[in-house]
């Protein structure tokens, strides 16, 4: 079987050279192209001369552009300088020395992908634009492009980002790998919303990749994704990240961390909370009964409340479990939630804790606000005219 020498990179538009030439000229009309620097084409063609390969660009109206390298001394140094049939332009081979062959391939592939083109071993027809490159490592780098480029099957799209069923040492910005993770992740990531690259595409920012592959993990609604990445076990990338309640998350992320949360295993301290978050949200706290002891002290905290003109009967009240850390009580659509907490701390506690909570449901106040402050000091006042058995 023949082995390819070349790949050739074909697209309609019309190739430009003297712009094509020129830094930071970019007159991409699509939204979602990789490249928008003005930079790839002269990066690629430096690159792929400075490796020892050939390119070549030729369009429909028969131009045809022969790239090669000349040495010029420049102070006594000796640099390649890259010519154009012949004639020199302003950059040499040194330009994306720090580069690796595939960012090369890279550059070619995403313009010719931008501009709805194809990569081929053979010459296409109908293209307006073919570049022909002769260079064994970019030969090399399209064989092995599954590598830099999103691949596997894709499970569902969450925020922005899709998700491909196969393990990765990347994460993919449209579908080009422009980060490397400290740890495989379990699932491929390819994010489709905008994020900041530097100039040789890679992701500027850390946080931003991070933060759009948590809110993915919260959105999501397939089961198997989700259970996976719940799991506490294993050395993942998924696993460094955590989770967010502050963020949104999917009924169907939720329904699977309660599920997890009640086996043996249970689910990290940041899923905890956004459980936690979800059951304050939703007044789901599980009912616990009352003992003996505890209905006594229940009675006798209403009882004594009912002479300071407090009548908890007002409002049903509900005896739960799971209010959160140090959470007496919660005042929650129109309902009254007491925890164990109170009952443990003795009657006047628990008086207290029901206090609150009435007042809350009977006055609309938030905790600390100036309504209930206004409303303690007006019972503190009434209550000592009692005492004193006369009115201010």
């Amino acid at each position: 079987m023949k082995i390819a020498n070349k790949v050739l990179f074909s697209n309609n538009g019309v190739f430009d050279v003297e712009n094509a030439l020129v830094f930071g000229v970019s007159v991409k009309d699509n939204d979602n192209a990789i490249g928008h620097f003005g930079t790839g084409f002269k990066y690629a063609a430096a690159i792929i001369l400075r490796m020892g390969g050939k390119i070549k660009v030729e369009t429909s109206g028969g131009e045809v552009y022969e790239f090669t390298k000349e040495v010029v001394n420049v102070r006594g140094v000796d640099f390649d300088y890259v010519m154009v049939n012949g004639k020199r332009t302003g950059f040499t081979t040194r330009l994306g020395i720090n580069w690796e062959p595939w960012q090369a391939y890279r550059e070619l592939s995403c313009n010719a992908t931008d501009e709805g083109g194809v990569i081929t071993f053979e010459k296409q027809d109908d293209y307006d634009t073919v570049i022909t490159v002769e260079c064994a490592q970019i030969v090399k780098a399209h064989h092995e492009r599954d590598k830099h480029f999103i691949s596997g099957e894709m499970i569902g799209t969450y925020c922005g980002v899709e998700v491909y069923d196969k393990p990765s040492d990347s994460v993919y910005y449209q579908g080009v790998e422009v980060a490397t993770l400290q740890k495989t992740s379990k699932y491929s990531y390819n994010i489709k919303s905008y994020i900041e690259l530097t100039e040789d595409r890679t992701a500027k920012y850390e946080h931003q990749i991070r933060f759009k592959i948590q809110q993915c993990m919260q959105m999501s609604d397939d089961d198997r994704y989700i259970d996976e990445i719940l799991e506490q076990d294993g050395e993942f990338y998924e696993k460094s990240l955590g989770f967010d309640k502050d963020w949104s998350a999917s009924e169907k992320f939720v329904e699977q961390a309660i599920k997890k949360s009640n086996t043996g295993k249970g689910v990290s301290d940041s899923v905890n909370k956004i459980i936690q978050k979800h059951i304050d949200r939703h007044g789901e706290w599980p009912l616990f009964e009352l003992t003996k002891i505890q209905s006594m002290q229940y009675e006798k905290a209403c009882e004594f409340l009912l002479k300071s003109g407090v009548d908890i009967s007002d409002y049903r009240v509900n005896f739960v479990k799971g209010l959160g850390q140090c959470t007496y009580g919660r005042a929650h659509k129109g309902e009254i939630f007491i925890s164990e907490i109170p009952f443990n701390l003795g009657t006047k506690q628990l008086a207290s804790t029901l206090l609150e909570e009435w007042v809350h449901l009977n006055t609309g106040c938030a905790d600390f606000d100036r309504t209930m402050q206004n409303w303690l000091f007006d019972k503190v006042m009434s209550l000592c005219e009692v005492i004193n058995g006369e009115p201010v």
